[in-house]
């Protein structure tokens, strides 16, 4: 390991922090200070919630302050929480709205919210606070209704502050919460390009292509008269349209339509937006034909390596997407997703120390938190747990705002290390610290159910769906355990086509909706379901129900292929190899 470490002294500072957590067996902080203050303030957070504060209202704040810094979150919104229930300074009510957020502490941050529009029913900033905190709480109504005072009173005008409202819902992860609240204020405001585009792009992302096809459309209609858009807004807009028509099943139109432009105009740009469709389509053959063409040329190589790394990640043809990585490398250019891919890469094929050296050169973007746990849990793994416990706390640290899926993954670490007690302390902390947060919910009921303590599990999910009750994600969850454990099953198929009105493309609900339906004895009804929930997502517990429904209705080939296809890209999934064996040794 010696070794290793030297191979990351290049790295930048922040992939250097992490770096010497990964490598470092011996040295770990020590943190009985910082513990010693955490309960200082949370006794001062207990008497702060008195009615009658006996500290002036600076107490609060300034304690509010100090919480943030020791890295104390939840202390940190009742601080700020109390003194907005006593202060009248827009000031101290918009810092408390602001660090209610920042700590993920949406309840907090609704009562913060309520309190200045009190004072100040024409504050404009108090209703979009109002708004994000309904959002995040999925209280859709509330949200739409704060939104819309937002929308008709903003000095900008009802289009530019869609603008806004667009960064809340596609920055928001209650994708199908944003979902409705966008088809609300689309219907507030019929004859805005710019809510129908918000609604479109919510409903794709949200898994209901075709409701975002019908409103794209009009929004290309409306935008055409719009002086105000851009020529490059309008392009995007509509390559957008033409990928959400693919996924709602009209494939070959849009296909030929990008074909005619690039035809008429051979640019990188419109190369690229062609493969996008063609992967989009998932005509992988064809995207990578004109990704290589693309990669001949030295101002789209870059691009053109990456995509096809990627293609072959997919496809399990790792030593072909391995070298188009470390091509990718020479560039200069997406080092992070190289490194990231290339320690996938390593992981599946055991070399834990490579993993972990490739792990800790991500450095920025969106694979940074991925690499990170999966470092945490092959150290874990590997018998160097301090390691992974110090890798662990020093992202919480530097990624507050994710802390709870950093803990989610803390949870499940030790889980399938078999330490439970230990699992469940950190999702009970969590659930304290983070009260709103759902995530750390399913897997309470995830570590719950692989234990076999499916009651236990059900009345967790129970809890999730009364608190929200129109949340497919939620009635999915619930639907599909009661299903996999033969529970109800008439409750278990209403549950889960709720969330298939929804959500009608996702593969998650398709797969819960097939499961179901071959639970009750109907695997001819249920293989269509699972066949586009496999095409949409290659996931291992997907292809184990597929193969399972396949096998049974006597195509047993097909099934083998669908389980050899998913074990190339998910070797490690539990469901899919006991599905394999049980089914094979009992034939």
């Amino acid at each position: 390991m010696e070794a290793l470490i030297k191979d990351e002294s290049g790295a930048s500072v922040y992939s250097f922090r992490y770096s010497a957590a990964v490598f470092s067996f011996s040295n770990i902080i020590t943190r009985a200070s910082l513990a010693s203050g955490a309960l200082a303030l949370s006794a001062c957070a207990g008497a702060g919630l008195k009615s009658d504060p006996v500290a002036p209202e600076s107490f609060y704040t300034v304690t509010g302050e100090i919480a943030l810094a020791r890295q104390e979150p939840r202390v940190a919104a009742l601080q700020y929480a109390t003194a907005a229930a006593h202060e009248t300074d827009p000031a101290i009510l918009q810092r408390a709205t602001e660090v209610t957020a920042e700590t993920l502490q949406p309840s907090l941050m609704a009562g913060v919210a309520a309190r200045w529009l009190h004072l100040n029913p024409r504050s404009l900033d108090a209703q979009r606070a109002a708004a994000r905190a309904a959002l995040a709480l999925y209280k859709v109504d509330e949200a739409a209704a704060h939104y819309r005072i937002v929308l008709l009173n903003s000095p900008a005008g009802v289009d530019a502050e869609f603008a806004d409202v667009e960064t809340d819902l596609g920055s928001d992860e209650n994708v199908f919460g944003a979902h409705q609240l966008a088809d609300r204020l689309a219907s507030y405001f019929p004859t805005s390009p710019s809510a129908l585009r918000v609604q479109g792009l919510a409903a794709l992302r949200a898994d209901d292509p075709a409701a975002a096809v019908h409103s794209l459309q009009s929004a290309l209609a409306m935008g055409t008269r719009n002086a105000t858009e851009t020529q490059s807004a309008h392009k995007e807009l509509a390559q957008t349209l033409l990928r959400a028509r693919i996924l709602a099943g009209d494939v070959e139109e849009p296909l030929n339509a990008a074909l005619t432009q690039l035809k008429a105009d051979d640019s990188p740009a419109n190369r690229f937006n062609y493969v996008a469709l063609l992967m989009t389509a998932q005509r992988l053959p064809e995207a990578t034909e004109q990704l290589e063409i693309l990669a001949r040329n030295p101002d789209s190589t870059a691009v053109a390596l990456r995509l096809l790394g990627l293609l072959e990640f997919q496809q399990g043809h790792f030593d072909a997407s391995s070298a188009k990585f470390r091509q990718l490398l020479q560039t200069g250019k997406f080092g992070d997703d190289a490194f990231y891919y290339l320690a996938l890469i390593a992981d599946r094929n055991g070399d834990a120390e490579r993993a972990l050296r490739f792990y800790s050169q991500v450095q920025k973007g969106e694979n940074v938190l991925p690499a990170l746990l999966r470092a945490a849990t092959l150290l874990h793994t590997h018998g160097a747990a301090s390691a992974a416990d110090e890798l662990l706390d020093r992202l919480i640290e530097d990624e507050p705002q994710r802390a709870p899926d950093i803990l989610t993954a803390r949870a499940r670490m030790y889980a399938q290390s078999s330490e439970l007690p230990k699992a469940f302390a950190v999702l009970e902390k969590g659930e304290m610290e983070y009260p709103d947060n759902m995530a750390l919910h399913y897997a309470t009921a995830s570590v719950y159910e692989e234990q076999g303590r499916v009651s236990a599990a059900l009345r967790e999910l129970a809890m999730v769906v009364k608190a929200r009750p129109n949340d497919p994600a939620a009635l999915n969850a619930l639907g599909f355990t009661l299903a996999d454990h033969a529970k109800d099953l008439p409750r278990a198929r209403k549950l889960i086509e709720r969330a298939h009105a929804v959500a009608p493309k996702n593969a998650a609900i398709l797969d819960s909706l097939g499961w179901v339906l071959f639970r009750q004895g109907r695997a001819g009804e249920a293989l269509p379901n699972l066949s586009a929930a496999y095409s949409y997502d290659h996931d291992g517990d997907i292809a184990a129900h597929l193969g399972e429904v396949l096998w049974q209705l006597g195509r047993q080939d097909e099934a083998q292929r669908i389980w050899a296809e998913a074990s190339a890209l998910d070797a490690d999934n539990r469901l899919l190899k006991s599905t394999r064996h049980r089914l094979t040794a009992a034939n």
